[in-house]
């Protein structure tokens, strides 16, 4: 077993974001979240994409497949996360981690965007 860590990841995507704002009245159900794919991947790994908006957390996992690796990883983010008491100013910040048996888990940058109506 070993403590070595996973490079860097970079952030993950938010496919009906633009230049920053997701709007609500236009996102579909459900939009797509998406983890590029990473250097590495290997089957087992265990990805793990959390979505934060004001003081609420949705966490969604998979476990890679062979068919998985090498590939760029969808979640489906149900839209009512992004409408449901909706506050003035409201942002949604989402990340992703790799976990992998005798690693240390890599945790990619935040994305950030605005949630407009």
């Amino acid at each position: 077993m070993t403590n070595a860590t996973l490079p860097p990841l970079p952030a993950p995507a938010l496919t009906e974001a633009a230049n920053g704002i997701i709007s609500v009245s236009t996102i579909k159900d459900p939009t797509d979240a998406v983890v590029p794919a990473y250097e590495g991947a290997t089957l087992g790994d265990q990805v793990k994409l959390m979505l934060v908006i004001g003081n609420k957390q949705w966490d969604y996992s998979k476990v890679l497949t062979s068919a998985d690796v090498g590939k760029k990883i969808t979640f489906g983010i149900e839209s009512n996360h992004f409408s449901k008491g909706l506050a003035a100013a409201a942002d949604a910040r989402l990340w992703y981690s790799i976990s992998r048996d005798g690693q240390i888990p890599g945790m990619s940058s935040e994305l950030k965007v605005a949630i407009v109506r």
